[in-house]
């Protein structure tokens, strides 16, 4: 039987009042024309008073559907309907409380297709505290995470450096004993780049370390040679381990290697890289973001292929030296027209059990996405969250290669100018309260 699963967690929008709901239905490979339909609720921030919530599922010529649960029994909860037709339904989800008056609703049409991703954000609407007013909103983008861009950027500019004079950019920044530590690329001429470092105490004044590079280019006829690039940084054991990218020459297929450092200053490399390109979807790969889960490293990686695009793979490994390729690679492609020829460069973090992604496209426009496994992922319907016109005093047209970090309550995501004038790339970063 075909399993047509939607889920939907609802969470207190202080800017709405309300409750933002997604739904998504995961592709399956049987062709039934009936299954069945799974709700699940998380309890993270449902506000207090709704002990009860209801889903209603309706359509002409079908009977209606209607099951309630105690979003508060659990961390989560489960509303299930079976045998569900195909086609078009209309949901419409009641939050009551303990007399039974509804203090929140929202409905919307939800199509369920075999075989394919449905994604539908709804907004659950205050009723006016049980007056019997209704006032429902739809929620399709924005409203539940406004990413406001920092006024003072750029934050860090190639000005006074004798390195970088394209610019600075692909920034990969940590946090560590309440200090931000930030390595980047120095663009120079012909596409050639090196990686230098800088810290700060609140991530907006920087201070660069040392005179120059503190990773420089390969010993010539090196796979490294050409040029190196940032990649993602994990301290463990008092040693920085960075997985940066190399080519023999810049514009070659790269490869990804790995360096280990005490200091974040002085780095070895090891002397071949840990990841290989092939002749696929991954001609040339670039490592972009790592996340450390059950004793298993997760590496997001960018793939090209000629002529123009670029995807996202996965590669995971035990002791983070010997790397298995994920065989369902690659796990994020261009599927929507804001990201061009490209769903690529990811930053991934892991918190409640959920990974958090920002990724690009190829139109230098940034999105989100979730996943439950790391493996398989749910972009989100308000795509494209951030672009060249919302920077600040439009200091930047085309914002590229994000880099998501938490920061107390919230997130920040650093990110360069992409190359669209004369003007040499700099770093900047803007926040965002919900994800």
């Amino acid at each position: 039987m075909k399993k047509l699963l939607a889920f939907f967690a609802i969470i207190l929008l202080s800017i709405y009042f309300g409750c933002s709901t997604n739904l998504v239905s995961p592709s399956l490979s049987n062709t039934s024309q009936s299954g069945k339909v799974a709700l699940k609720i998380s309890s993270d921030s449902i506000p207090s008073n709704v002990i009860m919530v209801t889903a209603i599922l309706s359509r002409s010529g079908e009977d209606t559907l209607t099951s309630s649960v105690n979003p508060l029994s659990g961390s989560s909860a489960e509303i299930n309907f079976t045998n569900v037709p195909v086609g078009t339904w209309h949901l419409k989800v009641n939050a009551d409380n303990n007399t039974g008056i509804i203090l929140y609703t929202g409905e919307t049409d939800l199509q369920i297709n075999a075989g394919e991703i449905t994604n539908v954000q709804l907004t659950l609407m205050p009723t006016g505290n049980g007056t019997g007013s209704i006032y429902i909103h739809v929620n399709w983008g924005q409203s539940d995470a406004a990413w406001t861009d920092y006024t003072g950027n750029p934050v860090l500019t190639n000005s006074d450096s004798l390195y970088g004079i394209h610019g600075f950019g692909n920034p990969q920044v940590i946090i560590e004993n309440g200090t931000y530590k930030m390595w980047y690329k120095d663009l120079e001429n012909n596409g050639v780049s090196t990686i230098s470092y800088a810290v700060s105490n609140d991530g907006i004044t920087w201070e660069k370390v040392g005179d120059g590079p503190v990773i420089n280019l390969g010993e010539p006829g090196s796979w490294d040679a050409g040029a190196v690039t940032t990649g993602p940084v994990i301290k463990e054991n008092g040693l920085y381990k960075m997985y940066y990218s190399g080519a023999v020459e810049a514009h070659q297929p790269w490869q990804i290697g790995l360096a280990v450092s005490s200091d974040g200053i002085n780095w070895e490399k090891y002397p071949n890289p840990v990841i290989y390109s092939s002749n696929g979807w991954d001609y040339s790969v670039g490592a972009n973001s790592l996340v450390k889960r059950d004793s298993i490293y997760y590496l997001y990686y960018s793939g090209w292929q000629s002529p123009s695009t670029y995807q996202e793979g996965l590669a995971t490994s035990t002791d983070g030296k010997n790397w298995t390729k994920y065989e369902g690679n690659p796990i994020l492609t261009p599927t929507d027209n804001w990201e061009g020829t490209g769903a690529y460069y990811t930053s991934v973090i892991f918190e409640n059990n959920e990974f958090k992604m920002v990724y690009m496209g190829t139109n230098a426009e940034l999105g989100k996405a979730i996943s439950d496994d790391g493996k398989h992922w749910i972009k989100d319907s308000g795509n494209p969250y951030f672009s060249g016109s919302q920077t600040s005093n439009n200091w930047c047209s085309r914002p590229v290669y994000p880099c998501l970090i938490k920061v107390g309550d919230t997130y920040r995501v650093y990110y360069n100018s992409g190359v669209s004038t004369n003007d040499p790339q700099a770093i900047g970063f803007f926040t965002i309260k919900n994800f």
